[in-house]
Formats: structure tokens, C-alpha cells, sequence
């Protein structure tokens, strides 16, 4: 009796601790909230130009949880969350297929050429360009619901969310009835902060899918925006009912009922969305989580100690450790500054400015076949840039000329002009071919749609070695015979400048990168490097893609879409089957690939295989059958043993180290 009175006495004490200390766990909660970071902007080296895209196809979306962020009452473009590393692929995939809709009819594959093309092109930042292939998409098949949903996704990207509603609008009219379509335009509305429109939108969603558990989880957050925490936490309640395991409804519902004061009840959602993905762990929640008694604070300790050494620290003391952090801050920042940076914090005084140098490896001038290249931030072509033809001859066992410079989406032809038979090849990433034997007389051209240095060899002739570099743009320099080089009146604005030449290893080009603010300030920019290699050496920049895991990626892609197909989950299918093409297939580089070292003819009829398969799929008016089922996995298992072949016959001419791996084996490097 005696403890249980003594309980009872403690209880308002408790109680009162509780809110007090779930008070100082909420302010936490603003701050985690109201702090982000922008990423800081990255130089892509040209061997990296193209990352290869490779994820294990089981993967999906669709399995994903959502893990938008720390702060779950709004969702910004600017914001950065502690689950960026995991997410930049998610957020790529989510951009390239999530949003792509069931079509009203049938796509050509010309449009999805387009569309993988628009797509590609916005994921690296060429933006007008893009535009242009969607436009063209437009054009021929300008009533799919589908293009519409994609463009709208791309202008979503680059934060232009007029165009995007306009695009989403479209895409609505045509298919009022998807609720994919209205979903991602609800998310567009969501980014852009527009509550009322993202609520209705969401609501939509969910007459059209009841069961729609990531409608119902933004539409809290929509609700957020405008800080309705009541009809806040029951859209995230109703997402729970549908998925118990949505880790991100648990998080975001426990900051709500905090942030309602509910501190009893956010606690086990806290908890429960911490089992089920750790990165909610955060340092706020378990302060939470500590002062509501719900953890003894083991293995947070030190945390909780700082938080106290700071809290019994005097005013002086505060001050100073304040004016101490604005020094480490200002330094940290002049240090970036410094960085491989030049005139980044100055106004443009003249459109147009002159940069000249000279460039050194190991202390002494280099000359030809150095390169330097300026290439914008924005990535897109200079004025009238133009598409060159470039014929490059074998005489006297040598390429002639032997260094080459072309701009990116040229066609250049090989002819051979001696009387013995030439292989011409190339191992350079993003642009590895193999033309095959060459009879005199006889010539090959091929396309080269990515940027990059190119090391051209005979597997005949070992001496006969030539470089072509795939300038992105027109802005290039060659170098003197005294290592000079000069951009004349080049356009003012932000560059990244690279040097390249066949002497310096990747790690060394990329090293050596400089971030160039042209102001309209005529000024010397000097290349001074430092080289392991000797002069003459020359670094091939070999392509790391495993063209291997491609085709098993494309393998398990396909029949998880015929899996879905039998499941009646046709739009899910289909969304499988895009994948497999443009993804992995297309974007992977294999079909660039097979593309130049043997034809284009060749690639297309391998990518047709796999579109036939598709069409059978998108085919709504049909229900599935055993029959169909059967032809479709004999067609998937055609098409992948015609990919093995291809790959095999790739590696035995670009690698034939490589050609005797069975598929599946980890033959990349």
C-alpha cells in the first residue's frame, strides 16, 4: 500500500519532468528543422563523365520507403537530409520512372528514344537540350498521358514548377483517371509550397486508390505547410493503418503529435520508426526519447554530456565559444575558397574575358597533345555549335592526323589507306569500340555521343597509337610547343577548366581540375603538375562498365515485369520493362556499346527484342493467359541469350580477358 501511495506521489512529478524535458526535445526538433545545408557544387572529371547506372534490379521503387527528410512538416528543393548518400540514386530513379504514367495508347519506340534521351539529359543538367527532346517526343505522340507526366518531372527537377503544372495539367487531362499521374502532380504542388492544391490533389489520389499509403503520408505533409496538425497526424495515422512498416509515417507522426504537445503518445512511433530504419536515430529523438524515459541513454552518453557541459557554461564562456566558432567557420570558408578557385567571389565587369597560361608537368612546358578544356556548369553547347564529320586515315602504320580534337555528337571516319589490315580500338571510358580487321582501301565511321579523351590503337600494330579527344563543347585550347595556351574573349561566367593530356593517369587529370570565374578580368591561369608517369607513357582511361551485370540486371528486370504482368499489376510491369530499356539497356551504355563496335542496326534490333516484350506488356485490352505468359518468357529468354552473345563477342574484341566470364560472374574492371 505504502508504494503505491508513494507511486501516485511521484506521478505529477514525473509527469511535469516529462513535459519539461519534452519541451527542451521539441526545440531540439525546430532546430533539426529549420537547419539545412546546400551541397556544394562538384567538378565531374571527363572519365566520370557518365557514372555507370548499374543497381541490383530487385531494388525496385515500388519497395522503397519514403525517407524525404528530417523535417517532415515541408519538403523544400534547397534541403539536404541525412539520408542524401542513400537517396541521390532513389531520387534519380524516382525522376526517371516513378513518374512515368500508363499510357493512353501504345508508345513508339522513337518517342521512347526521346524520352530516355530528355530524361538523360536532364539528370545531367542540360536542361534546353532536353526540352528539345521532349518536344519531339510531343510531337509524334502527342496525346500520351505518360510524356506529359515525365516532362512535368523534369521541369519539377530544375524547380520550374509553372511549366511542370502546366505539363502535369496536360498529362491530367488525357488520364483523369490515373492516380499515378495525380499523385506526382500533387508532389509537384508539394515542392512548390502550394498547400491547397497539393491537398486537393492527394485527396484525389486516394479516391482513385484508397489503399494509396504514400498519398496519405504527403498529404500530411501538406497539410504541415499551412501547420494543421490535426488533419497532419490523422493522414499519417491513415498511412499507418495501410503499412504499420512505413518508418517515415512513424517519424513524421511522432514529430506532429510533438509538436501538438502529445509528447506520451510521439514516443513509441519515435521508437518504432527507429526499428524500423535506423538513420531516424537522430540526436534530437533520443534526447527525446531519454527525457520521456524511454531509453537509459546508453551509448549516447557523451552526447547528452556536451549538452550539459554547454548548458552550465557562463555567458563569457558561451560568447567565446561563439566567437571561436565564427573563426573555425570564417577559415573553413576561405580555405573553399581557395580551393582551386579563381575570382568565384567577384562581379562580372565585361561580358567577355581573355585567360591564357601556360601548363607544366613535373616542372617542364608540354606541349601537343595537351588539351585544355572550359567547359560551362550549365553543360550546355556554345552558340552554333556544330556537329563535325572527321575522317581519320592509317597511313604508314600511324593514325593521320594523330591527334584529334571533335565536338560531342560527331561522326568520324576511319580509312584505311596502307596496304596492310588495320583493327582500329578504343578502351576509353564512355567510348570503348572495336571497328574490327579493316582491309585496305576500306573505311568505318562511328558516332561518338559522349564526352571524353579517346586513345586510338591497332590490335594489329602495337606501335600505332593516336588520341581524339570529344570536347563537350566548343571552348578548347591546344598547347604550344612552349605549353602555352589562350580562350580569347570566351563569354564570362563560371567554367570548370580541365587539362588533359595521354601522359597523366585519371586521379592526376581530375586533381588538377580548377573552378574559372570569368569576370570580364583579363587573367593568367598556370597549369603546374605533378606527374608519376614519364614523359612518352599514356593512360588509356579504361572503361569500368560491367556489361555483364547489365544483362543479368535486365535479365531479373524482365522477369519480375512478367511475374507483375500474371498479378494483373500491368502498369507496374510496364514501368519494369521501360526500366530494363532505357535504363539499363540504353542508359547502362551496352547499347552504345554494341552500337560502335559492331553497328547500329545491330543494337536496334537488340533493343527491338526487348521492346516487342514491352508491347505485349502495355497491351491492355489483353487479360493475362497462360499462353501469353509462355511467349513471353520464351521472347525474355531469347532476348537475354542474344545480350550474353553480344556481350561475350564486346569483350572478346574490347577485352578479351573478360570474354570467357559467364554473365554474372563480376567481370567488371
Amino acid at each position: 500500500m505504502g508504494k503505491n501511495t508513494s507511486s501516485k506521489r511521484k506521478k505529477p512529478s514525473s509527469s511535469w519532468t516529462k513535459a519539461l524535458f519534452g519541451l527542451v526535445a521539441l526545440a531540439a526538433l525546430f532546430g533539426a528543422g529549420i537547419l539545412f545545408s546546400e551541397q556544394e557544387s562538384k567538378m565531374i572529371p571527363y572519365d566520370q563523365y557518365k557514372e555507370s547506372r548499374i543497381k541490383k534490379a530487385s531494388q525496385t521503387i515500388a519497395d522503397k520507403n519514403d525517407s524525404s527528410g528530417e523535417r517532415p512538416l515541408e519538403i523544400t528543393t534547397e534541403e539536404e537530409t541525412l539520408s542524401d548518400l542513400k537517396k541521390k540514386q532513389e531520387d534519380l530513379e524516382l525522376a526517371q520512372l516513378t513518374n512515368q504514367k500508363k499510357p493512353g495508347t501504345d508508345l513508339p519506340r522513337k518517342t521512347l528514344e526521346h524520352i530516355s534521351k530528355g530524361m538523360g539529359l536532364s539528370e545531367q543538367g542540360k536542361y534546353e537540350l532536353a526540352e528539345l527532346e521532349f518536344e519531339k517526343a510531343a510531337e509524334l505522340s502527342p496525346n500520351s498521358s505518360e510524356l506529359y507526366a515525365i516532362w512535368g518531372a523534369a521541369h519539377r527537377m530544375q524547380g520550374k514548377f509553372e511549366g511542370a503544372n502546366k505539363r502535369f495539367a496536360r498529362a491530367h487531362e488525357l488520364a483523369p483517371d490515373d492516380e499515378e499521374i495525380t499523385f506526382n502532380w500533387g508532389m509537384t504542388r508539394l515542392q512548390e509550397k502550394n498547400s491547397e492544391e497539393a491537398v486537393k490533389l492527394f485527396k484525389q489520389t486516394i479516391e482513385l486508390d484508397p489503399k494509396h499509403y504514400m498519398a496519405y503520408n504527403y498529404l500530411g505533409k501538406s497539410y504541415g505547410l499551412t501547420k494543421d496538425y490535426k488533419n497532419e497526424s490523422a493522414s499519417y495515422k491513415k498511412a499507418l493503418e495501410l503499412k504499420e512498416d512505413f518508418a517515415q509515417a512513424h517519424f513524421n507522426l511522432a514529430v506532429t503529435l510533438s509538436l501538438m504537445k502529445k509528447f506520451d503518445d510521439a514516443g513509441p512511433h519515435f521508437v518504432r520508426a527507429i526499428e524500423l530504419d535506423k538513420q531516424f536515430d537522430k540526436p534530437f529523438v533520443n534526447q527525446f526519447l531519454v527525457a520521456m524515459g524511454l531509453r537509459n541513454g546508453k551509448g549516447k552518453r557523451d552526447d547528452l554530456k556536451v549538452v550539459e557541459k554547454n548548458k552550465n557554461k557562463t555567458g563569457e564562456e558561451k560568447t567565446s565559444d561563439k566567437k571561436d566558432d565564427k573563426k573555425a567557420d570564417h577559415k573553413e570558408a576561405h580555405d573553399k575558397k581557395e580551393e582551386g578557385s579563381e575570382g568565384s567571389d567577384k562581379k562580372i565587369v565585361k561580358p567577355i574575358t581573355t585567360i591564357k597560361g601556360v601548363v607544366k608537368i613535373n616542372g617542364e612546358p608540354v606541349s601537343s597533345p595537351g588539351l585544355v578544356i572550359l567547359e560551362s556548369k550549365s553543360k550546355l553547347k556554345v552558340p552554333k555549335q556544330e556537329k563535325q564529320t572527321l575522317k581519320i586515315f592509317q597511313r604508314g602504320l600511324n593514325f593521320a592526323p594523330k591527334n584529334s580534337v571533335v565536338m560531342v555528337g560527331s561522326t568520324v571516319e576511319f580509312v584505311n589507306d596502307d596496304t596492310e589490315v588495320h583493327n582500329i580500338f578504343s578502351k576509353s571510358r564512355n567510348n570503348q569500340f572495336n571497328l574490327g580487321a579493316m582491309a585496305s582501301g576500306t573505311s568505318k565511321s562511328i558516332t561518338l555521343d559522349q564526352p571524353g579523351p579517346i586513345i586510338l590503337r591497332c590490335n594489329l600494330h602495337k606501335d600505332m597509337v593516336g588520341t581524339l579527344f570529344v570536347v563537350p563543347n566548343g571552348y578548347y585550347s591546344k598547347l604550344d610547343e612552349n605549353g602555352a595556351y589562350e580562350f580569347d574573349k570566351v563569354k564570362s561566367q563560371e567554367y570548370i577548366m580541365q587539362f588533359w593530356h595521354p601522359r597523366l593517369a585519371p586521379e592526376e587529370v581530375n586533381k588538377n581540375m580548377k573552378n574559372a570565374a570569368l569576370t570580364g578580368v583579363d587573367h593568367t591561369m598556370d597549369f603546374d603538375i605533378t606527374s608519376k608517369s614519364d614523359p612518352g607513357e599514356i593512360h588509356d582511361m579504361v572503361d569500368q562498365t560491367d556489361y555483364n551485370l547489365l544483362v543479368t540486371s535486365i535479365e531479373q528486370e524482365m522477369g519480375q515485369a512478367i511475374k507483375d504482368w500474371k498479378a494483373g499489376k500491368k502498369y507496374l510491369s510496364h514501368k519494369r520493362m521501360l526500366k530494363a530499356i532505357t535504363y539499363y539497356f540504353d542508359g547502362g551504355g551496352l547499347k552504345g556499346a554494341i552500337a560502335k563496335s559492331f553497328s547500329v542496326k545491330r543494337s536496334d534490333h537488340l533493343e527491338k527484342s526487348l521492346d516487342e516484350i514491352r508491347k505485349i506488356i502495355a497491351n491492355r485490352k489483353k487479360e493475362p493467359d497462360e499462353a501469353t505468359e509462355a511467349k513471353l518468357r520464351g521472347l525474355a529468354k531469347r532476348a537475354v541469350a542474344q545480350l550474353k552473345n553480344n556481350v561475350q563477342e564486346l569483350y572478346a574484341r574490347i577485352a578479351p580477358e573478360k570474354a570467357g566470364k559467364p554473365v554474372g560472374a563480376g567481370a567488371g574492371g
